[in-house]
């Protein structure tokens, strides 16, 4: 019986060590980095193929202040990740503006608790069906509530 309370208290103390981790601080100021790309071939509602390049992006926020809400859509609040796009043309990259944009709108992520540190992972499919270009690229900035906003970052060339 000794052996097991000696085992039980040496399991509870492991535990409290654990539970007592220091969460990891971040800047209050967004930081975005783009991690990878992927081209996927895909079927549209109306049965049409469609090429999407699926973006996996990384970001952190130290006050969680990321995400608009459902309200928030009356300009600077209207999108949170702004997009632009870049089109190889004439052997030079020239910005395209497109309509819809790319810019997204992500929704309220703050935590609950105490600590509202964000670590985020997220993969944003963007068709690409009927681009004019076989290279392109994309710039990407995300701003948080306080309009605190992240350094652009770029994905590099993507040969379609």
């Amino acid at each position: 019986m000794k052996a097991f309370s000696k085992i039980a208290f040496i399991l509870v103390l492991i535990s409290l060590l654990f539970a007592c981790k220091k969460s990891e601080q971040f800047s209050d100021i967004p930081y975005l980095e783009f991690r990878k790309y992927q081209l996927k071939d895909s079927v549209d509602a109306l049965g049409n193929i469609a090429k999407i390049c699926e973006l996996h992006l990384y970001f952190t926020d130290g006050d969680g202040d990321i995400g608009l809400f459902d309200e928030d859509t009356i300009a600077p609040f209207d999108y949170n990740l702004f997009v632009n796009y870049f089109e190889t043309q004439n052997d030079s990259l020239q910005q395209i503006n497109v309509s819809p944009p790319f810019h997204i709108r992500i929704p309220n992520l703050t935590p609950s608790g105490q600590n509202k540190s964000l670590k985020v992972n997220l993969k944003y499919d963007m068709d690409l069906t009927y681009r004019n270009s076989d290279t392109i690229k994309f710039e990407l900035k995300l701003f948080d509530r306080a309009l605190n906003e992240s350094d652009w970052v770029g994905t590099g060339l993507i040969i379609l």
